[in-house]
């Protein structure tokens, strides 16, 4: 198996190569994200149901939508990540651009970069507004700080309620506990600080993780891969 990040301003793209991994329910709080399967099947499972992709299928989530993968044999799965801001404060045009110059680096068949650059027209940003509501205040911190040391008791009184309310509530509204969702967005912060020149443990304790050891986990969960064979593969791929 061999799994390699491509990153640029405002997108990113990552090809897994007789990948087997599976990725437990999530969302992408940022990106407009598509999928291509290019070899083997996987199912992907959303609120809306399950589906089975097979060669040559394309799937598109939209951001904040809970998802997980299951890859149901070995196969090639291209990702396609697009900051939603980007598409939002520079349109379509920019997006497509930024998509478009990094799956020529990833991949070198037309036809699949295509498809995918054409994909982008499923994923309008239209409605991913920013949060509102009760949660507004709680959401928007758990993304933008997820490193600050808030409990569940923390997390409740931000968002004036009781803390087993707020984990049904909140379960509702994101798909995730507030808990899944911190830990998702700690691990996504630990990411785009190992593109950078820190250490995996600088990350570590950066992202809000009490040791390193929590921090590998839940990097591998969540990623596929270990921070420092993340590390590696980002930096790998900068040589191109």
């Amino acid at each position: 198996m061999a799994v390699r990040y491509f990153q640029g301003t405002g997108a990113e793209v990552i090809v897994c190569r007789g990948s087997a991994l599976s990725y437990p329910r999530h969302n992408h709080v940022s990106t407009l994200t598509l999928g291509l399967v290019l070899e083997g099947v996987v199912e992907l499972s959303t609120d809306w149901g399950a589906q089975i992709c097979r060669e040559n299928d394309l799937f598109a989530l939209p951001p904040y939508a809970p998802h997980s993968l299951s890859a149901k044999s070995p196969c090639t799965l291209v990702s396609l990540c697009v900051r939603k801001d980007l598409t939002a404060s520079e349109g379509p045009a920019a997006a497509r651009e930024a998509a478009a110059s990094l799956l020529r680096r990833a991949l070198g068949r037309p036809e699949a970069e295509g498809r995918l650059l054409e994909g982008l027209s499923l994923l309008a940003p239209a409605g991913q507004s920013a949060p509102k509501g009760l949660l507004a205040r709680l959401r928007t911190r758990l993304e933008t700080e997820p490193e600050c040391p808030l409990s569940l008791e923390d997390m409740a009184e931000l968002a004036y309620m009781s803390k087993y309310h707020l984990v049904r509530v909140f379960r509702r509204e994101v798909g995730l506990t507030p808990h899944q969702f911190q830990v998702q967005n700690r691990v996504r912060k630990g990411q785009r600080l190992l593109n950078g020149p820190v250490t995996v443990a600088e990350a570590a304790a950066a992202a809000g993780f009490c040791d390193q050891s929590h921090f590998d986990r839940q990097f591998k969960r969540l990623v596929g891969l270990t921070p420092a064979d993340y590390k590696r593969s980002c930096g790998a791929c900068l040589t191109l």
